[in-house]
């Protein structure tokens, strides 16, 4: 049994491929300038006023930033009545949105690897290995650490001929030490070497490893993505990163962008969207079109971040 597409939605497709392969023939300053002509006629058209989109004001994520609300209302000192209620804000909780953003890459950069490993021309059976770095010492962590393992796993794969494909994330264990778990996509027939092993060219001269077959790969990851609370996440070191997502293609990427963007962004988008963070809001990458946000930040005496909703028709200074 076979349907027949609707015209207009061909057309639409047609619309949207002509945009995107536009928006792709200009250089960068040509699609800074594109996307500042899109704010100019916002202006133009009163919804924007000239000069109230500043950095200071780029937009929250409050579904992600564990958010509390902090809702007050002013008094009248002399005649006793109240006054219009204040503005509702939330504080934002970073480290609990920098948490949330760990659980959303790592799951679905996992679940896009998988797929994408699967659907290869040369598909293959393969082989999951999960690898534990653990750290001698507790506080053994230095920057760069991991970016000299991954560049030996790189070099690994590079001439054994297989793409490489890897999530990790960054765990901390009771003793305070940074332990890192990773999730390798190998084919079947090809073997890791250990990483501890070697003098002179160990992938990981800091402790110890192990490598293990991963049955349910993106489980493992969340079981220990799971475990970061926003309380551990400001005892990590400064500078280390909590997660990484390694091998992705480019629609690979924008699938992983389009889940971590808030939920109002992909409402308001297509699918098809490559959305990217920008001042005053977010923007498709393919065609240029900006999104202004709602939302408004401000930074505390105590450099607390708060946030405020606005109406789109409200001028914020």
């Amino acid at each position: 049994m076979t349907f027949a597409v609707p015209d207009e939605y061909i057309a639409e497709r047609m619309r949207i491929a002509s945009v995107a392969a536009e928006w792709r023939r200009l250089t960068p300053a040509q699609k800074r300038d594109r996307v500042a002509f899109r704010m100019g006629q916002e202006v133009a058209a009163g919804r924007i006023k000239s000069g109230s989109l500043r950095a200071s004001e780029a937009s929250a994520e409050p579904a992600a930033l564990g958010l509390v609300s902090y809702a007050t209302k002013d008094r009248d000192e002399t005649s006793g009545q109240e006054k219009r209620p204040l503005r509702e804000r939330f504080k934002i909780d970073r480290d609990a949105g920098r948490c949330k953003r760990m659980r959303v890459s790592v799951s679905n950069g996992a679940r896009v690897l998988h797929w994408q490993a699967h659907c290869e021309r040369s598909a293959q059976r393969w082989n999951l290995k999960f690898l534990t770095l653990t750290y001698r010492k507790a506080d053994g962590w230095r920057p760069g650490h991991l970016g000299a393992f991954r560049k030996a796993f790189n070099h690994w794969c590079v001439s054994h001929k297989v793409r490489a494909r890897f999530v990790w994330v960054a765990e901390l264990q009771e003793r305070g030490a940074v332990h890192y778990h990773m999730v390798v996509w190998l084919p079947k027939g090809k073997f890791l070497p250990a990483p501890d092993k070697g003098q002179r060219h160990a992938w990981w001269p800091h402790g110890s490893t192990n490598i293990q077959t991963a049955q349910n790969p993106i489980g493992y990851l969340m079981k220990y993505a799971s475990k970061a609370t926003a309380a551990s996440a400001a005892s990590y070191p400064a500078g280390c990163r909590m997660f990484g997502v390694g091998g992705l293609d480019k629609s690979g990427r924008e699938e992983v962008r389009y889940w971590r963007a808030p939920m109002w962004v992909r409402d308001a988008m297509p699918g098809t969207a490559d959305i990217r963070k920008t001042v005053g809001g977010y923007v498709d990458a393919h065609t240029g079109e900006f999104l202004r946000s709602p939302w408004r930040v401000c930074v505390g005496p105590d450099g607390q971040v708060w946030a405020f909703k606005v109406d789109q028709s409200e001028t914020v200074q």
